[in-house]
């Protein structure tokens, strides 16, 4: 799902600089920035990049944004939000633990494919943002997120329909197949994330079918 240009997700801090006359600045800045982030790493992109990116000053930047870890935070509160709404409505429209553990796994690969960049930034673009920088609340909502898929698959386990003897390995091992596409996959190739998604799903489900 492609990313919403919208201005929901606030800074804490107070705006400076000049506000850049421009339709869902922050949107903007953000998408701009996850892809020279994607491309050059954390590091290797200033905010001098960013604003010509954009094609406003430095300073209109910094009216949103006073740093690039400002920025960053900023980008993956707004990624992991948007991710657990898209996957999580998918979820929950599935009837059967297989046919969520599908659903997680389609929609997880349709949100990275539409939000390719920030992915590259949150899972291995990042350079020297280390997971110790990370906020409470980034950390929080990646718990939720990871939250989800252990709930389908206790629901799974419970029900019978899976045959996992720990609940939290299997979510590890599925987040990993799936989180690792983000250093292969790209987005102009001719097959789509999903279509990967579904062989890593028919590849994951037939190990957890009860033995007879």
């Amino acid at each position: 799902m492609p990313r919403q240009q919208s201005d929901q997700v606030k800074s804490a801090k107070a705006p400076v600089g000049r506000p850049p006359s421009m339709p869902a600045p922050r949107a903007t800045i953000l998408d701009a920035a996850a892809k020279l982030f994607a491309a050059h790493g954390f590091e290797g992109a200033s905010l001098n990049d960013v604003a010509r990116a954009v094609g406003v000053t430095k300073a209109a930047v910094y009216h949103y944004f006073p740093t690039k870890k400002d920025i960053f935070d900023e980008m993956m509160i707004d990624l992991l939000e948007r991710q657990y709404a898209a996957v999580s409505t998918e979820v929950n429209a599935a009837a059967t633990p297989p046919d969520r553990l599908k659903a997680f796994m389609r929609a997880q690969a349709e949100f990275l494919e539409g939000n390719h960049a920030a992915f590259v930034v949150m899972l291995h673009g990042f350079g020297g943002i280390e997971k110790n920088h990370w906020t409470e609340q980034q950390l929080a909502l990646r718990d939720r997120y990871e939250a989800l898929l252990r709930t389908l698959l206790a629901d799974g386990k419970a029900s019978g329909a899976f045959a996992i003897d720990d609940v939290a390995t299997a979510a590890r091992a599925i987040l990993s197949l799936m989180n690792w596409m983000v250093r292969w996959f790209r987005p102009e190739g001719k097959t789509r994330a999903v279509d990967f998604a579904l062989q890593y799903y028919a590849l994951v489900v037939s190990g957890l079918q009860p033995r007879s």
